[in-house]
């Protein structure tokens, strides 16, 4: 799925190309006009996949350029245009790591030429050349560091590497840098299922639809285009893709497309695994249409497993266990639903509404068989029992968002604060920059246990300790310091917005030590306060949570520095009955 390769393929079987625009593709479009403040040279970054070349492509027609001359595979190409107030020359490298050392680009010979004019557009205040650079984010600073004897390439690369460290999306001195890996993963979802959903493509194959085959109502493919059109299936899927920002996982666009054409032609009998529309009619006849179910190729569950594992986007959509972890009172649905009248209301609308009638014949066929003798086969265990995954799998992108504290949706995942995450940090910072203290509140509950290595119960304030043997022993009890959760002069304990929610403790005026909570470490804490042990978790995280107290600590040591006097004194950190930290002081007279 390369922009180039897309759009033959579009025009060899005359359907429109999948398209909508980049996010960032205003601001690129702005850094070229002929009102831009000056002009720039353009760096475009990324993961292979995050849409550079497509960029580049969309810039030389928005310049005048031709389509028709873009798709000539030409790595360097030369437009002339307005830009800044006057007549430029654009240079657009659409790969500069695929750009051969010897060769004519332009006015230049060889790379090392053309870079030396990039390195001087890039110092240049108006410089009658600028240049658009796609480079992979892996390999563009590795290019200038080879490139030692090109004039101007320590200059350029200590700009590059300052805007790639810094992540800055516009203009630093003569360089428009854009990193299209720092999009959100859920803009991307978004706007993809956008253009997938109305493509034109579907009215046609509705209209041509085959009786008994393919796009007729039995059809696996129209079942799981209707699924992906609906609101609700594409609210949870974007709450995953968001999750996956917040846990610090990209997704270019080429891996969200893989996922999408998965989703909708995945069968794990077809041919390579994906469906084409002279498998439909067989499949319905033979009766496995119904293997085709979107909620299991959301997974890769219709691929082989050295397949699956061998994506990324996939690995990442598993790391939330979504079909493995369960409630009993999902699964007490799940296999009494539909003969019990409390619960066949759940059962109709989760399970009734998720599976095709086909599949719903199965899974009846396989449950009562379990109910009547739920014994292992001799293969191993009951199929209803291997089913259950797959069930799973469906109700959770049943369930709507009015249910999901009652039916406790986010416990069929291994982030069971994931929820909350969304809805009373996420959302609430973003909104007003301000989460709820009660949240707060139970952040420090759980860091104060990882702090002293005790089950401490308090959450008003946090509690910063160290053993005899340095801030990373397991159980830390002399006191340092306490700080309010409550604001205080210059102390502090508050959640800050930013590329991902922060935990930040000021000490004093200026001086403080702050936490980027990720999906992970939040859950990490949020299970650590409901009682779980620290290293059960994440050791990881464990790690990262106790070299942020060494950071406080430091924190403490630029603030307060230590009084000179001949006596010591410790204060020694203890729990009465109900887990509440008291102290005691203990002084030392050194003669």
């Amino acid at each position: 799925m390369y922009d180039e390769q897309i759009r033959r393929s579009a025009r060899r079987y005359d359907v429109e190309a999948l398209d909508f625009a980049h996010p960032l593709e205003v601001d690129l479009f702005a850094a070229v006009s002929k009102s831009a403040e000056r002009a720039r040279s353009i760096i475009l970054t990324g993961t292979a996949g995050d849409g550079k070349s497509r960029l580049c492509g969309r810039l030389w027609t928005e310049l005048g350029g031709s389509s028709d001359e873009w798709t000539a595979n030409e790595i360097y190409q030369e437009i002339s245009s307005e830009i800044a107030g006057r007549v430029r020359t654009v240079g657009i490298i659409r790969d500069l790591t695929a750009l051969p050392a010897q060769g004519t680009y332009g006015i230049w010979e060889g790379k090392n030429a053309l870079l030396a004019e990039v390195n001087r557009s890039f110092f240049s205040p108006d410089p009658d050349w600028i240049f658009v650079v796609a480079a992979n984010d892996g390999q563009l600073l590795d290019t200038w560091r080879r490139a030692a004897e090109v004039p101007l390439s320590k200059e350029s690369y200590d700009l590059l590497e300052t805007c790639l460290v810094e992540g800055k999306p516009a203009s630093q001195g003569g360089v428009a840098f854009f990193n299209l890996s720092a999009v959100s993963c859920a803009n991307i979802i978004d706007l993809t299922l956008e253009a997938i959903v109305a493509h034109p493509g579907w009215a046609a194959a509705y209209d041509e639809a085959e009786t008994e085959g393919f796009f007729s109502e039995a059809c696996p493919i129209r079942r799981n285009y209707e699924v992906l059109s609906s609101p609700q299936f594409k609210s949870r899927l974007r709450q995953l893709f968001e999750l996956m920002d917040l846990n610090e996982l990209h997704t270019p666009i080429r891996r969200v497309l893989l996922l999408i054409a998965n989703m909708l032609l995945g069968h794990p009998a077809a041919k390579d695994r994906l469906m084409s529309p002279t498998d439909i009619r067989p499949f319905i006849r033979a009766g496995r249409a119904h293997l085709a179910d979107i909620h299991q190729n959301l997974f890769g569950a219709n691929l082989t497993p050295a397949r699956r594992e061998s994506l990324e986007i996939f690995e990442f959509l598993n790391r939330f266990g979504i079909g493995d972890e369960t409630t009993n009172r999902i699964d007490n649905i799940l296999v009494f639903g539909a003969s019990d009248e409390t619960l066949r209301p759940y059962y109709e609308s989760l399970v009734e509404g998720a599976f095709s009638s086909q599949a719903l014949d199965e899974l009846s066929a396989l449950r009562n068989d379990y109910l009547e003798r739920p014994d292992a086969t001799q293969e191993g265990e009951h199929p209803f029992l291997t089913s259950l995954q797959a069930q799973r799998r469906a109700i959770f992108f049943q369930i709507r968002d009015d249910q999901s504290d009652d039916l406790r949706l986010w416990d069929l995942t291994v982030f069971r604060h994931a929820g909350e995450f969304l809805r009373d940090v996420v959302a609430p910072l973003q909104d007003t920059g301000k989460a709820s203290r009660a949240i707060t509140a139970r952040l420090v509950n759980g860091l104060n246990r990882i702090f002293t290595g005790m089950l401490v119960t308090t959450d008003r304030e946090l509690l910063i300790a160290a053993g005899l043997s340095g801030s990373a022993a397991g159980l830390s009890q002399i006191l340092i310091e306490r700080i309010s959760v409550v604001p205080r002069r210059y102390e502090r304990i508050e959640l800050r917005n930013g590329t991902l929610p922060t935990l930040v403790v000021q000490i004093d005026d200026g001086i403080e030590a702050s936490l980027k909570l990720n999906l992970v470490r939040y859950e990490f804490l949020m299970r650590v306060a409901g009682g779980a042990l620290p290293g059960s978790f994440s050791k990881e995280c464990h790690e990262d949570i106790l070299a942020f107290k060494s950071a406080i600590l430091a924190a403490f040591s630029r603030s307060r520095p230590p009084a000179e006097t001949t006596d010591l004194s410790f204060r020694i950190l203890g729990l009465n009955g109900e887990g509440e930290p008291v102290d005691d002081v203990i002084e030392v007279n050194c003669a």
